[in-house]
């Protein structure tokens, strides 16, 4: 059975700090909308079928521990995202209310059949960001469906300028990773929240 993977990727910044990003704020305003997240990419390949189960805590940990890597990995090499060159950048540090917030959408989308950066409940990254207490400065999400290993989401996301000039993004700081898999319509769900706090 062939299934489909998705990708969209979304940021935020100040305006006192512009860049190449979809969502422009005013510095300490409430985040308005004034372009569109990059277009999803869609890959396809041949996954096994399975029946729906979440992912374990064990396996959870280790995602989140395997995708910290990769993209601190890909943080410390010069790249080009699309069209702009990116020197290295430092490491990002995992924080565990970004997971928290990663990992709520992430299910979200699983549960109810969707893939947005739009929660059901209407909520933005940045939104679930302060439902679980964090207070950014800059904020960002990369979301993915489809694909089962960090390496295959972490290749797709690279390969996307969106995604990965969010990846590589200089005003971040710290990242929360959600992840899980299910009876959804791409059976494996991901989500980066990247952040800088106040």
């Amino acid at each position: 059975m062939k299934t489909s993977r998705r990708l969209l990727s979304v940021s935020a910044v100040g305006l006192c700090c512009l860049g190449a990003t979809a969502l422009l704020a005013a510095c300490g305003e409430p985040l308005q909308e004034e372009g569109t997240a990059p277009e999803g990419v869609i890959a396809s390949e041949i996954e096994p079928s399975y029946s729906a189960q979440a992912v374990t805590p064990a396996e959870l940990a280790t995602v989140r521990a395997d995708m910290l890597k990769a993209v601190n990995a890909a943080r410390a090499v010069a790249r080009k995202c699309g069209t702009v060159s990116y020197p290295a950048r430092g490491p990002l540090k995992a924080n565990a209310k970004l997971d928290l917030a990663a990992q709520k959408h992430t299910t979200d989308m699983m549960t109810k059949n969707y893939f947005s950066h739009t929660g059901k409940d209407g909520s933005q990254p940045w939104d679930r960001f302060k439902r679980e207490g964090y207070n950014y400065s800059y904020a960002g999400e990369n979301i993915a469906a489809g694909n089962s290993t960090v390496t295959a989401t972490m290749t797709q996301w690279l390969n996307s300028p969106g995604h990965c000039a969010n990846i590589m993004g200089a005003n971040f700081t710290e990242i929360g990773i959600g992840f899980d898999k299910g009876a959804g319509t791409y059976k494996y769900y991901w989500t980066q929240a990247f952040a800088k706090p106040l």
